[in-house]
C-alpha cells in the first residue's frame, strides 16, 4: 500500500526541538513545532502547504492529552505510563511503550491491529519510528498519537491507574470523568508492586540494548 507509513526521529522529543514527519520517499507529511520547555506546552503540526491542521494540548492536570485533528478531537489517556494507553475517538488500545518497540494500536471493538509502530534506521534521519497503518485515512491521527505518546513518556507524565479492566466502555468513561488528578510515575511504582516489577524488567532490557 502506497503512503501508508511515515517516519519521525526516535530522539525528537528528548532533543526538545522541532522536527519533520516524512513519507518513505522523503516528502513531508508534517513539520512539528512545539513549546518543548514543559509538559504543558502545545505541539503543532504544520502541513505541506504551511497551514496548521493538528494540535496536541495536555489538559489542566497534564493527565490526558487532547489531539485536535482538523474538526475532530481525540483524547490520549494514560492508564499506566510505559505500559497501557487508550485513544478515545479511535477506540485504540495501546499496550507497551515506544521505548520497547514494536507496539500495536488495536481497535477494541474489532480486535484488529490498525497501527504498527517499529524502530528502524531511515535515510537522512538515523534512528526513527516507523508508523504504519492499515488504512491511509488513519495515518495522520496515528502519527499524532505517536508524538503524543513520545511526549508523555519523555516527561514521565501522570497515569490514571488501571480501572475496571473487564468493565464496559461506558463504565470506564464514567470512572475517567469522576477520576482524580492521576498518579505520578513515582506514585505508581510505590503503590503497584506488579507495575514496579514490570518496570524493573523494562529498564533492564533497555540497559541491555544500550
Amino acid at each position: 500500500m502506497k503512503n501508508n507509513k511515515v517516519y519521525l526521529p526516535a530522539d525528537a522529543l528528548s532533543r526538545h526541538d522541532d522536527f519533520d514527519i516524512l513519507f518513505e520517499d522523503g516528502t513531508p507529511l508534517y513539520h512539528v513545532r512545539g513549546d518543548w520547555s514543559s509538559e504543558r506546552g502545545k505541539v503543532r503540526f504544520i502541513g505541506r502547504m504551511g497551514g496548521e491542521n493538528c494540535v496536541i494540548k495536555p489538559d489542566a492536570q497534564t493527565l490526558s492529552y487532547y489531539i485536535q485533528l482538523e474538526r475532530h478531537e481525540h483524547a490520549l489517556r494514560t492508564f499506566r505510563l510505559f505500559d497501557h494507553y487508550y485513544l478515545e475517538g479511535r477506540l485504540w488500545q495501546i499496550r507497551g511503550s515506544l521505548t520497547t518497540c514494536p507496539l500495536d494500536f488495536v481497535n477494541e471493538k474489532t480486535g484488529r491491529k490498525e497501527v504498527h509502530v517499529s524502530r528502524r534506521l531511515f535515510r537522512g534521519m538515523g534512528d526513527a519510528y516507523e508508523v504504519r497503518v492499515t488504512d491511509v485515512a488513519k495515518l495522520r491521527i496515528a502519527a499524532a498519537a505517536v508524538v503524543a505518546l513520545a511526549k508523555k513518556e519523555e516527561w514521565r507524565g501522570k497515569s490514571e491507574g488501571e480501572k475496571s479492566p473487564e468493565g464496559s466502555r461506558l463504565a470506564r468513561l464514567r470512572e475517567w470523568a469522576l477520576g482524580g488528578r492521576g498518579k505520578t510515575y513515582e506514585e505508581l511504582l510505590a503503590t503497584d508492586p506488579a507495575y514496579a516489577q514490570q518496570e524493573a524488567a523494562r529498564l533492564a532490557r533497555l540497559g541491555e540494548a544500550r
